[in-house]
């Protein structure tokens, strides 16, 4: 990338209103230095106090979901320093923090609305299953998002009738919950995995 290619790509993030972004692998560290740059950032912005604590709560369930769940890519493979023994790849994915602009020429009213979205690769087996709970979710109003995360809360039984999902299966329902909006999701096709992945993408208003 030259100054000009720079240049546009700055140009580009100013004009989609991003205030912060990272794509590359995801660890535990990476997602715990991320999540305080983005609260660093988030100092600046003129949202209020439960906008700023629900987008950092969405941020951190989004990057989690991406650590647990994106499928790492083949060539990726890493060996111990120990042994010639090869490592679990780290997952990859990306994820951007925004906020909605004004029309050229408009003053915005009311508070800023904000946005989060995640991309990562997953099993393409996993897509109709991840289908169908969006579009559960997308069904849903907030009291009954509410409600269904309190009876997960509850549910012993998760982890036997759900192997997929880690922990209690909250990850989702915590986002929906406090979006502002129905959550809005996509898959493409992942370029090079020969149709067994697809790509992931998740975004949040708040």
């Amino acid at each position: 990338m030259n100054g000009p290619d720079f240049e546009r790509f700055q140009a580009n993030a100013q004009d989609c209103g991003v205030l912060f972004y990272y794509a590359g692998e995801f660890t535990p560290a990476v997602v715990a230095a991320a999540a305080d740059s983005l609260k660093q950032r988030l100092t600046t912005e003129d949202a209020s106090g439960p906008a700023k604590r629900k987008l950092f709560s969405t941020f951190v369930e989004m990057a989690h979901n991406i650590l647990h769940y994106a499928v790492p890519p083949d060539d990726d493979a890493q060996t111990t320093a120990a042994a010639d023994v090869p490592a679990a790849p780290a997952p990859k994915g990306a994820i951007g923090v925004g906020k909605d602009l004004p029309a050229a020429g408009l003053e915005g009213d009311g508070p800023p609305q904000y946005w989060i979205v995640c991309s990562n690769a997953v099993d393409i087996a996993h897509v109709p299953r991840l289908t169908d709970k969006l579009d559960a979710l997308r069904a849903m109003s907030l009291e009954e998002i509410k409600q269904s995360y309190r009876e997960q809360l509850r549910n012993p039984d998760h982890n036997a009738t759900d192997t997929l999902s880690k922990g209690a299966g909250l990850g989702l329902l915590t986002i929906a919950r406090d979006a502002s909006a129905p959550l809005e999701y996509s898959f493409a096709p992942s370029p090079d995995t020969e149709g067994r992945t697809a790509l992931f993408h998740v975004k949040a208003r708040i």
